[in-house]
Formats: structure tokens, C-alpha cells, sequence
């Protein structure tokens, strides 16, 4: 696997699920990054009270104090890329979610390898993506 390792939503949510599919991927991976987008995917999927909201808040927050995990920030460089992503798929015709091309758009700018089952992430050809 690639030095860097990059999660969306569904590797994170089955990471804290217990798939270890996903963990022996990160065992290999020098750091971890969350795009900051994911964060707040992972952040409303979790508002609610409900006993499993709340645990599943708590592993998240665990996870993301762990010494080889980083949050992406969005920075002018990831804008850049985010153009480029949404200039391919518009010339392809191949629309893809808001937030999907931002993590996209962070692979490009880190290098890394994308952690994901998305199909439409996986196909796309500007970036390295595995599934689990």
C-alpha cells in the first residue's frame, strides 16, 4: 500500500465497526489522512443522542487522536484540484457528489491512496483508490 492512506466516510465507518479489512490497510500506511470533509460527514451522521451516535462519536474522536492520523485541510491547492476533478467529470458527463470530488481533489494533492467502496471514486482515473 501507499505510504500515505486516505479514508472516506464508509472506510471510517466500517474501521470503527470492527472490518479488519480496513485495519490491516492502515497497518502498512505511514499516516492516515481524513479530508476535513469527511470529518463533517462523519460529524452529522453522528448529532444525534442515540447510545450508538454517541459511541460512535467518542471512536471517531479516539481514532483522530492517534499519532499517525492528521485531518486535510482544505487549502488554495485543494481548490485547484477540485477544479480539475469537476472540469474531467463534466467533460465526461459523469457527475459525481460535491464532497466526493473534494476528497478527490485531497488524494491528488497528498499523493495518497484512497480507502474507499464508493464505485464512483474507485473509477475514477485521476486517482489511486482501493477498496476493501
Amino acid at each position: 500500500m501507499n505510504e500515505i492512506a486516505i479514508l472516506d466516510s464508509n472506510a471510517i465507518i466500517s474501521l470503527l465497526d470492527g472490518n479488519k479489512a480496513v485495519a490491516r490497510m492502515l497497518k502498512t500506511a505511514r499516516q492516515v489522512l481524513i479530508p476535513a470533509i469527511v470529518c463533517g460527514e462523519i460529524d452529522a451522521g453522528t448529532q444525534g443522542s442515540t447510545k450508538r451516535e454517541k459511541a460512535a462519536r467518542e471512536a471517531f474522536a479516539s481514532f483522530l487522536e492517534m499519532e499517525q492520523v492528521a485531518v486535510l485541510s482544505i487549502t488554495r491547492k485543494t481548490g485547484e484540484f477540485y477544479a480539475r476533478v469537476f472540469a474531467f467529470l463534466k467533460s465526461a458527463g459523469t457527475p459525481i457528489p460535491t464532497n466526493d470530488i473534494w476528497i478527490a481533489a485531497s488524494v491528488l494533492e497528498t499523493g495518497g491512496m484512497l480507502i474507499t467502496t464508493d464505485r464512483h471514486l474507485l473509477a475514477l482515473p485521476l486517482i489511486m483508490a482501493k477498496t476493501f
